[in-house]
């Protein structure tokens, strides 16, 4: 009877067993665009080409992706600015130089690669500033940072937010999930936090530090709070989920949503930021 029991067992397991076969998609190269603007300076354009997830890329040389002579210009519907190719020999970075982004302004960027044109535009909103910053210890001299806000009334408001700590950082930096929208907190003043995010150029460096996530006693800390629109904050929401899902196979997919509509041979956003900023010296002691 024992030895029937394993038999069973066995055939039952193996008939279980089922090869499948998966026909991926042909992979198409796209155009990738991060593009910003916010008040009170130029606009910033990273351009590089999509790489392929099952294929050969050597990712330690990001370079070989990236876009040389690119025709990029930023206009608000009167300058039109027209972006400068940081390092000619490697692309990648444009920077405009004329065009200064204000307050209530409309932009509109267009992207030359290869003879083509790819169009799509932004807004810079009225900011919301933060009422106040604490720190809040969590293990010994580490901690979060807090603040508390209140929140304009009128629905469909989009934020993302930025921290930088004076003489540590060299730029500010967004934490995972670092944009919120106001459909369960319009109109309403609450607190809330965020740990600290790594610095863009330092990415490995944050992985291996001890300290990665909080901040700590004697930093003095700027927090830049911006504004965004809908379209944007869905960019970045959906880069998120996306993110918080890639590999895992028991969480739903999630497709970013691109701000160039409709257009499959391009990807990307192009965001209009309006800051609003507030600094604290959070104390040695408690």
């Amino acid at each position: 009877m024992k030895h029937c029991i394993y038999i069973f067992i066995f055939f039952t397991l193996y008939s279980c067993r089922k090869d499948v076969k998966l026909k991926l998609p042909e992979y198409k190269q796209k155009v990738v665009v991060e593009a910003s603007i916010e008040t009170g300076s130029a606009a910033v354009v990273f351009l590089s080409y999509s790489v392929p997830y099952f294929g050969d890329f050597d990712y330690t040389a990001p370079e070989k992706s990236f876009i040389k002579g690119a025709f990029v210009t930023v206009t608000d519907g009167t300058i039109i600015d027209t972006l400068k190719e940081v390092d000619p020999n490697t692309g990648y970075l444009y920077l405009g130089f004329k065009l200064i982004g204000q307050q209530g302004k409309n932009y509109t960027i267009k992207v030359t690669v290869a003879g083509k044109t790819y169009e799509t535009n932004t807004s810079i909103l009225n900011p919301a500033p933060l009422d106040s910053l604490y720190f809040k210890g969590e293990q010994d001299t580490l901690g979060l940072m807090w603040q508390t806000f209140s929140e304009p009334l009128g629905s469909g408001d989009c934020y993302r937010w930025y921290a930088k700590r004076l003489g540590r950082d060299q730029f500010y930096a967004a934490p995972f999930f670092s944009v919120f929208e106001d459909k369960f907190i319009d109109g309403k003043t609450f607190d809330f936090s965020y740990d600290r995010g790594p610095q863009p150029n330092a990415i490995q460096e944050y992985r291996d530090d001890p300290e990665r996530g909080y901040f700590k006693r004697g930093d003095t800390v700027v927090v830049k709070l911006c504004k965004i629109g809908r379209r944007e904050y869905d960019f970045w929401n959906t880069y998120y989920q996306n993110k918080t899902s890639n590999s895992n196979p028991f969480s739903a997919p999630s497709n970013i949503k691109s701000m160039f509509d409709g257009n499959q041979e391009v990807f990307g956003a192009f965001v209009g930021y309006a800051p609003a900023y507030d600094t604290i010296i959070i104390p040695d002691t408690p």
